[in-house]
């Protein structure tokens, strides 16, 4: 089975998973969502590696997974987005070490080292702007070395905003005409935690996760603050970082919490004649037959586990 791959997601109380054969296929599925012991990772960082690791061996021996090859999608509060200005007087292919030119003077990084890639968002008469994200090195290594334990190697790394786009957009690929979204927000609901991603068609240029510190918190309160949440974050795109020229036109509720229905979301959000469309994502649009199966909180690994349509970066 040289083309399994196992797509796996950490929070800092789940791990989820789903192993699957490259490619389209949605057969022969395996996947799961397991509790990670308190402590064992505390704002993506991993505090206790053994135990974590004999969790996974476990895991992997109960469900039989067979996979070689690892797509990590990178814990939420590990990565950051920022966007930059590079003078146009350095090439596209310059824009790498211009940035590393500048960390530490006009780019502060809050850690020694880092992981970094970057889009171009823009291209402006003396600039360009450009959208970085970078994450701390160390902190990706224990992560890799966890699976490297395993005999297992992470042959790609992804990141939650980039993978829901591509589950998002994935059906609608084989339209030939399709256009991506500009001013679109994603919002991906937890139990305790949300998230929430702005795309310029397919460009992230904005990303939050949030911690919710109230446990009991369900129904439509838990609604109630993230209509709050969807307001401010709204804005704050439109004044802060587009001076009111730009608005959020969509909203699309990615439901991966074990406390609201779907129906319940929709409902709640949904107002006939909104400036703004708002839409709970549908996993029949992706297959009918892992709609009736897979967990939700396999969402993300599972769009981690899509091919790479033309165009996404």
């Amino acid at each position: 089975m040289s083309n399994l791959a196992i797509s796996c997601f950490f929070t800092d109380k789940e791990f989820n998973f789903i192993e699957k054969p490259d490619g389209y296929s949605m057969k022969k599925l395996k996947y799961s969502s397991v509790k990670i012991p308190p402590g064992t990772i505390e704002n993506g960082s991993i505090y206790k590696e053994e135990k974590l690791i004999k969790l996974l061996k476990d895991t992997f021996k109960i469900f039989k997974i067979k996979a070689r090859r690892v797509n990590l999608i990178i814990h939420e509060e590990l990565f950051t987005f920022r966007k930059i200005e590079v003078p146009i007087i350095y090439k596209p292919s310059e824009i790498g070490k211009y940035i590393d030119s500048q960390i530490g003077k006009t780019i502060m990084i809050p850690f020694n080292d880092m992981t970094m890639d970057y889009i171009i968002h823009k291209k402006n008469a003396d600039s360009y702007d450009v959208i970085m994200f970078y994450a701390p090195k160390q902190e990706l290594k224990t992560y890799l070395n966890l699976f490297y334990d395993m005999n297992m190697q992470v042959v790609r790394t992804d990141i939650p905003p980039l993978s829901l786009h591509r589950l998002y957009y994935y059906r609608k690929y084989e339209d030939s005409e399709v256009r991506f979204e500009t001013d679109i927000m994603f919002l991906a609901i937890f139990d305790d935690t949300y998230s929430m991603y702005i795309f310029d068609q397919e460009i992230p240029v904005f990303s939050i996760v949030q911690n919710l510190n109230i446990t009991q918190l369900e129904g439509e309160k838990y609604l109630e603050i993230l209509d709050q949440e969807i307001s401010k974050i709204s804005n704050y795109y439109k004044f802060n970082l587009n001076a009111g020229d730009r608005t959020i036109k969509k909203v699309v509720l990615f439901n991966m919490s074990t406390k609201l229905a779907d129906e319940q979301i929709h409902n709640y959000f949904y107002e006939e004649g909104s400036l703004v469309v708002m839409e709970v994502f549908d996993m029949k649009t992706v297959s009918k037959i892992v709609d009736t199966l897979i967990d939700r909180e396999c969402y993300i690994p599972l769009a981690a586990s899509l091919p790479d349509p033309k165009g996404l970066w």
